[in-house]
């Protein structure tokens, strides 16, 4: 059996450590391989998301700077209004100025007046609907384009549509003032009930007494501005199809890559089933701010259909949607490619793999056979040292076992001398009695049959004494089963006459018990527990006790031992089992028999052998001493 361990032993030396490096080496590589195929999905997922993102971004980006732009515009509108008033207005006063310079030494002030009314009258701006008018210092109108019934009456009491007096404010403005800016609100068409905001600008003219202006609804200002920023948002474009689309709030195309489209309704033009709700969609985004928005439209050039990414956004104050996209197909075929390469490195990085995975796995087992070779001899050498080591213990043992049985011998002739000194008294009484009557002759028949018996009993008694001691010291190693009661008055035999002489009390709570095991050990190392006891009682004062408790609890047999000496010392309690410690005078004890017993409990017996120091109570009164503990498998 002990030659079949050895040899699995060396197979698992051998071919363990081939095989564990095989074996993980196979499973590091799976689990690259899966990993990197994990990866490797997980990218081309990655990149295309990546590449929507990164196309959203740019179209973003281009929507809000075509906002950006707008919104400058819009700020800036009527700021340009005012400065394209001040500019006509100048223009105009200056060649008033020059009529005047001109002319005023040979013409009269009514000559003057009608070649000035010639002079700018006729003059329109933008987009032919700005025009100049004048007035004196009275509010009499000396020229109105628009409305020549009024030149010449007094218009001091006319109001806007919010009831503004506006040449009162006007002459206000400039009694102190060289020019100045002024707001009104008119209605531009008769039955039109919603007001416009005009601005105007009047500027004295000091050498006629008069003041001239000019206005302009700044609605149809921002027109112009909104036509000029449609314009440029007609030359930008990015990529084949990307483009911008405005929509304005009743929902006509104001610009769109197609030209016929523009003007017209986007609902009636989109090519699509669901059109009115595409719409619908996408001002519901813009009432949130804008964002993005996937919708199916046909391509510019083509008829077909195609899912289309717009990011949307609303120009607030002109109420346009302006937005752009991108076809998902066409970033499709950009996506395939970039996965095609990422496919192409990856086949290459597996192949790599598997190649470097190859490589290790032979280099691994080459090193790893060698590296068994070497534990093998590592293993052979170190068993015939161990052989050797145990054949060295082994015979250390039994010198120490000899030692202890030696020293055991000592105090069992200790024990014989005490349990032979009251028979051979008895058989010298007796017989000195027998010879002294005879001397005498008085020997009675009676007195020699009661002697005779007497040496005849002391006589057995000495030789069952011989037949104890020379059962305990006998070798037998052959288990048996035994009852602990026995063994416990087998020691007690052996020990009866010391314990009197002391006047030790023994004290026992014994179960019925039995086991199956080395009844001779377990007698030694009982005598070796109850000799320590003993001992320690030795300087007592007072009552002596020694108990013993047996019981079995789980299939295991414990035998409890404990005195009432005042336990063992701290510092000495860990090492009381140690070879060659003591705590007895070095005449009386050798440090083996513990050690011994701790030895035959544990080794010879596979059980255990505890000692701890206890406080207990016994008749009321309160002692300490040292307990030993032996648990032995039934």
């Amino acid at each position: 059996m002990k030659i079949k361990n050895e040899k699995q032993i060396l197979f698992i030396i051998k071919y363990a450590l081939p095989s564990f490096i095989l074996i993980v080496s196979l499973i590091i590589t799976i689990f690259l391989y899966c990993k990197s195929k994990s990866d490797f999905e997980k990218l081309k997922t990655e990149t295309q998301e990546n590449f929507i993102s990164e196309k959203k971004f740019i179209i973003k980006e281009q929507v809000e700077s075509i906002y950006n732009y707008i919104m400058s515009e819009q700020l800036d509108t009527e700021n340009a209004l005012r400065k394209s008033l001040i500019l006509r207005v100048n223009e105009a006063h200056k060649i008033i100025q020059n009529i005047y310079n001109t002319y005023d030494d040979t013409l009269s002030k009514e000559e003057l007046t009608k070649l000035i009314r010639t002079s700018i009258k006729d003059i329109r701006f933008n987009n032919n609907r700005g025009y100049f008018f004048v007035y004196d210092k009275k509010a009499v109108n000396i020229i109105h384009p628009l409305l020549p019934m009024v030149e010449g009456k007094s218009l001091i009491n006319h109001q806007d549509t919010k009831g503004t007096y506006v040449l009162r404010e006007s002459l206000a403005l400039l009694e102190n003032a060289d020019q100045s800016y002024q707001e009104w609100y008119w209605r531009k068409v008769k039955g039109d009930s919603r007001e416009y905001k005009k601005i105007g600008f009047v500027k004295n003219i000091y050498e006629l007494d008069w003041f001239i202006g000019t206005g302009e609804y700044v609605e149809d200002f921002s027109k112009d501005i909104q036509q000029k920023v449609l314009s440029q948002i007609k030359k930008f474009k990015f990529g084949k199809n990307d483009y911008f689309v405005v929509i304005s709030d009743d929902d006509k195309y104001l610009s769109h890559i197609k030209p016929e489209l523009i003007g017209t309704n986007v609902i009636k033009k989109l090519n699509s089933w669901n059109s009115t709700n595409i719409l619908k969609k996408t001002k519901s985004l813009v009432s949130k701010g804008g964002g993005f928005i996937t919708l199916e439209f046909s391509k510019p050039h083509n008829t077909q259909s195609s899912k289309k990414i717009n990011y949307v956004k609303s120009i607030p104050h002109w109420n346009w949607i302006i937005s752009t996209g991108f076809y998902l197909d066409e970033i499709q075929i950009e996506i395939d490619k970039q996965k095609e390469l990422l496919n192409q490195n990856y086949i290459e990085n597996i192949k790599s793999l598997f190649l470097i995975a190859f490589l290790s796995i032979v280099f691994l087992l080459i090193l790893s056979f060698y590296i068994s070779s070497l534990i093998e001899k590592k293993f052979n050498k170190y068993k015939e040292d161990l052989k050797s080591y145990i054949n060295e213990n082994q015979k250390q043992f039994e010198l120490l076992s000899q030692k202890s049985k030696l020293a055991s011998m000592g105090e069992m002739m200790e024990n014989i001398a005490h349990q032979w000194r009251q028979p051979l008294s008895l058989i010298t009484t007796a017989s000195t009695g027998i010879k002294f009557q005879k001397e005498m002759d008085i020997l009675t028949d009676k007195f020699l049959l009661e002697s005779v018996e007497s040496i005849g009993n002391s006589a057995n008694h000495l030789s069952e004494t011989i037949e104890d001691f020379r059962d305990f010291f006998r070798s037998d190693k052959q288990k048996e089963f035994f009852k602990l009661e026995d063994s416990i008055d087998k020691t007690f035999k052996l020990l009866s006459s010391q314990m009197q002489k002391q006047e030790i009390e023994v004290i026992r709570n014994i179960k019925d018990v039995s086991i199956e095991s080395y009844e001779r050990e377990l007698l030694q190392v009982l005598l070796n527990i109850l000799n320590n006891a003993k001992d320690a009682l030795e300087d007592c004062h007072g009552d002596k006790y020694i108990f013993i408790d047996i019981y079995e609890e789980e299939n295991i047999a414990y035998i409890k031992i404990y005195d009432n000496a005042g336990g063992v010392k701290k510092d000495a309690l860990s090492r009381i089992f140690e070879p060659h410690f003591t705590t007895k005078n070095h005449k009386k004890g050798t440090g083996l028999g513990l050690y011994m017993s701790k030895v035959i409990v544990e080794k010879h017996m596979s059980g255990e052998l505890l000692v701890s120091n206890i406080n207990f109570e016994y008749e009321s009164k309160k002692y300490t001493g040292a307990m030993f503990t032996i648990k032995i498998p039934k």
